[in-house]
């Protein structure tokens, strides 16, 4: 398993894979200033590994277990993504899910914002309907680019379903210890 840093590495070392992930993935480690100072309910330290194009950021929550030199122990920070609308929520378990999660369905915020009815669907004819969208949005999205940068990450996509249970049972597990809050100790609301 590669590590946090590793795997920003490959991202940042690889100009087709950077170019992927920033676009449709919408996950650019060029962009690592947040929108404001941010910290965390549980206090732990929030680190910016990516922003993207509407002016939000990826953050690696708290910091690598003592001793850690990119070994397991770092992969086991979770991921919380921030809108620049002040909305944030866990996304991930760990950078690698996260990139997964990214790679795999790069529509994923639609996922976020859905009605009722669409959250009761059945996941595959839900990710179906979201994927035909954002073909339909993103016509020059090229399938194989998406195999060349997850075999270049070196990793495996799940299925979409998993990535998108995963996904909600991050998301539900923001409260309490991962609630971001501004400078002014005010918290953003749930994504």
């Amino acid at each position: 398993m590669a590590a946090n840093s590793a795997l920003l590495t490959r991202i940042e070392n690889d100009q087709a894979l950077s170019r992927y992930f920033e676009w449709p993935c919408d996950f650019d480690v060029t962009r690592r200033e947040p929108v404001e100072v941010l910290h965390l309910s549980s206090g732990a330290p929030l680190v910016p590994v990516a922003g993207c194009g509407t002016g939000g950021t990826y953050f690696l929550c708290g910091e690598p277990a003592a001793g850690a030199t990119g070994g397991a122990a770092d992969d086991e920070r979770p991921v919380i993504y921030t809108d620049s609308e002040g909305h944030s929520g866990l996304i991930a378990h760990s950078l690698r899910e996260a990139l997964e999660l990214i790679a795999g369905i790069p529509y994923w915020k639609d996922c976020l914002h859905l009605s009722r009815a669409e959250q009761a669907r059945p996941e595959a004819d839900l990710l179906e309907e979201l994927e035909s969208d954002f073909l339909d949005a993103v016509p020059e999205f090229d399938p194989e680019q998406q195999r060349a940068a997850v075999r270049a990450l070196g990793i495996e996509l799940p299925e979409r379903t998993v990535l998108l249970r995963r996904l909600r049972e991050a998301l539900a597990r923001t409260l309490p210890d991962y609630v971001v809050h501004n400078a002014e100790g005010w918290p953003y609301d749930s994504l």
